[in-house]
């Protein structure tokens, strides 16, 4: 898509979801939702599914004490 300039992602630094959750888990949050968040470039359109192989976002709170 050329939107950011090439080397601006280090593969070797994203971290799947597996990895997100320990650090959530280990953070003292509970987990609430977790998505995948896909582009069309052919509609221009950015969707949420379940595929969260590249991106997606997540929804976290504090546990109650």
């Amino acid at each position: 898509l050329g939107w950011l300039p090439r080397g601006t992602h280090d593969w070797k630094k994203f971290i799947t979801t597996n990895e997100m959750e320990t650090g959530i888990a280990g953070a003292g949050l509970t987990l609430k939702e977790l998505t995948g968040v896909s582009y069309n470039p052919l509609a221009d359109k950015w969707s949420l599914g379940r595929d969260t192989d590249v991106n997606y976002m997540a929804l976290a709170e504090r546990t109650a004490k």
